[in-house]
């Protein structure tokens, strides 16, 4: 007897098959995400009171429940109050769940609990209870999907920490904007500190124009550029030749166009820069390539405050600006020491310091240290701030009998010496003209006496006694 032939139909093996749906779990789903955002636990009364399960069978709601943890559009969390509830995920982050193995899910859901802050490797291994091979295969296949990624914390920039691809790591952890890598960016607070200083400086002072200038009493005069052998009657005449008038004129307009002068604002002057104009200066000049929030300017701008560079002033707010300090009601302003004519000077001196030429970086290490110092004693003698220092010597190019120097410096001992005199004279005027009236004073005091502390003119008094009759 020939055996029975298998009428089964050839049809799709299991693991080929189709996903089942469950229409019941996915109208519940529907429900939840109309109502509610993602990210909210739903007890079991609220799934049951949605109107969605069938005469509020507990097993149907089992099974649809059961069926969206499994696709992941469920998870398993636990209520504020106690008991057990399920958390609603949006499709997206369902789909990086979906082909994941049972570890493979443990884990991705472990750093996705952690947020913006991450994990450590030791913490996330402590929370899933797998083993140390188990758990860094994992991270290869999950970083291999870019679900999840490596970040460098400032607190323990040792510890190897793991993030969610998708998100940015807090402040908290990364240090903010002025942290790369978990290391201190100097680089970048020192380009954006000088742009904020020169900013802030030329909005501080006004140029004073060259119209402007005059030359007034308290000004000392130049010397002569013929020579510094002119002295007396020879000067004189020079001054008063047009030749000598001349030079004069051209030499201060040299100086003049050469490098500008500032001067400050009067008193009460409202329009300096605040942190507002200042972070949009940054945002406008694109000096970096990412924007950077205002929080993280106005840190910086408190260390230029802790480091002397700006100063705080303080002012109403106008208009609809908003206040920095509610409770005084005030706006910052910030002002710079420096003008941008001393702040270009101090750049020149950087770059002099970092130059290729030994001589040149001597000269500038020497100049920063006689400016620290300051001007006294022998630190004005023009040797000690010599630039050719170096290279001064007899017989060089630079020597004594041709240093350009010394006249200028002659001539402020000049001048100081002769103001020497003059205060001199003036102090032995104030003695003769004190002295005569002290000698007054006590011709004139023979004349007087003085009776109960109270000084008056001698006057003699006769008495006459009457006598009482006997």
């Amino acid at each position: 007897m020939a055996p029975p032939k298998n009428t089964t139909s050839s049809g799709p093996s299991p693991s080929t098959a189709a996903p089942v749906r469950n229409p019941t779990a996915d109208a519940l789903y529907a429900w939840c995400c109309s109502k509610y955002a993602y990210g909210y636990v739903f007890s079991q009364a609220e799934l049951l009171g949605a109107g969605v399960i069938p005469n509020q069978d507990l097993q149907i709601l089992l099974s649809s429940v059961e069926y969206l943890t499994k696709n992941a559009l469920f998870r398993v969390h636990d209520r504020a109050g106690g008991g057990i509830g399920w958390e609603l995920v949006d499709p997206e982050t369902a789909r990086d769940y979906s082909n994941l193995s049972r570890n493979e899910q443990i884990v991705l859901q472990v750093i996705d609990g952690a947020k913006t802050s991450g994990m450590w490797t030791k913490q996330i291994q402590s929370k899933t209870a797998l083993h140390t091979n188990i758990v860094e295969k994992v991270f290869r296949v999950l970083e291999g999907r870019g679900l999840i990624k490596q970040m460098k914390s400032v607190t323990h920039p040792q510890r190897k920490m793991y993030i969610l691809a998708s998100l940015t790591p807090s402040e908290d952890a990364t240090g903010g904007s002025w942290f790369s890598e978990g290391r201190l960016d100097i680089g970048l607070i020192e380009t954006i500190s000088t742009v904020i200083e020169h900013y802030v400086s030329t909005k501080s002072w006004q140029e004073i124009k060259p119209d402007d200038v005059e030359e007034g009493p308290g000004q000392k005069r130049k010397r002569p550029s013929s020579s510094f052998e002119e002295h007396g009657d020879d000067r004189a005449k020079l001054a008063k030749t047009g030749e000598g008038q001349n030079n004069k004129a051209r030499t201060s307009k040299h100086q003049i166009s050469s490098q500008k002068s500032y001067k400050p604002f009067g008193p009460g002057y409202k329009s300096y820069p605040t942190l507002e104009d200042i972070t949009r200066h940054i945002i406008n000049i694109k000096v970096t390539g990412s924007i950077l929030p205002q929080n993280a300017v106005a840190q910086l701008l408190q260390v230029m405050v802790y480091d002397d560079r700006l100063f705080k002033l303080h002012r109403p707010p106008v208009g609809n600006e908003l206040p920095d300090d509610h409770v005084n009601n005030t706006v910052t302003m910030y002002r710079c020491f420096k003008t941008p004519q001393d702040l270009m000077e101090q750049h020149q001196l950087y770059k002099r310091k970092v130059s290729d030429h030994d001589y040149v970086r001597k000269a500038a290490y020497r100049q920063e240290e006689l400016e620290k110092l300051g001007v006294g004693g022998s630190s004005e003698v023009p040797c000690l701030r010599c630039p050719s220092f170096d290279i001064c010597g007899d017989g060089g190019p630079v020597n004594v009998a041709t240093c350009k120097y010394f006249d200028e410096w002659y001539d402020r001992l000049e001048e100081a010496d002769r103001e020497e005199e003059e205060k001199e004279k003036a102090k032995e005027k104030v003695k003769d003209r004190d002295k005569g009236s002290m000698d007054k004073g006590k011709a004139k005091g023979k004349e007087h006496v003085t009776v109960n502390g109270d000084r008056g003119p001698r006057v003699d008094i006769e008495l006459e006694l009457e006598l009482e009759p006997s």
